[in-house]
Parts: C-alpha cells; sequence; structure tokens
C-alpha cells in the first residue's frame, strides 16, 4: 500500500416500486444492505431499486465504511429527486387536459 487512499466510492441508485434491491457490480452484497438500510431508516422500506457502484476507473471502492455512506446519499438523493405517484405507463395515452 502506498498510503494513498483509493478512488472514492461512488453509489447511484435508482428506485423502483417493486420491492426488490439489486446491484451492478451483482455481488456487492455489503452495499445492496446498505441501501436496505438507508430505505428503512427515510420510512421506504416498501420501495426496492438498483444500485450502481464506481470508484472512478478502478472499480468499487475497497473500504465499506466510505461505501455504505455513498450508497446512503445515493438513495437519499434519489428518493428526493423522485417524482411523487406511480411512474408513467410507457405506450399509455396523455391524460386529458383540465377543462378551461
Amino acid at each position: 500500500m502506498n498510503g494513498r487512499p483509493g478512488p472514492a466510492p461512488y453509489a447511484r441508485f435508482v428506485p423502483s416500486d417493486i420491492p426488490v434491491l439489486t446491484s451492478t457490480p451483482a455481488r456487492a452484497d455489503h452495499a445492496v444492505r446498505a441501501a436496505g438500510r438507508a430505505l428503512a431508516r427515510l420510512g421506504r422500506s416498501d420501495l426496492g431499486g438498483h444500485l450502481v457502484l464506481t470508484a472512478g476507473h478502478d472499480g468499487p471502492s475497497g473500504d465499506p465504511a466510505a461505501q455504505e455512506r455513498a450508497v446512503a446519499r445515493a438513495v437519499e438523493h434519489a428518493l428526493r429527486h423522485r417524482p411523487p405517484g406511480p411512474p408513467p405507463v410507457r405506450g399509455a395515452p396523455a391524460a386529458p387536459a383540465p377543462p378551461d
């Protein structure tokens, strides 16, 4: 080890109404559990989603604590910017305009 910290972990979370958590890379069990804890802490354990973990060009970080913080931030960010209500259905007709 050269004494320099490794690349900072980065996580992106895409929430889903289907209560299943998945990740890329697929075997990121620690990070998936961290996402579940973050959702529960925010009172949204009814949600699931997909977690994407990266750290620069070197892949996910080897520091579990840093990765957990990145995951928590990603979950919070995704829920803050999630529009209310169910997602629009593809191919569904647009809602009619309200009458004047």
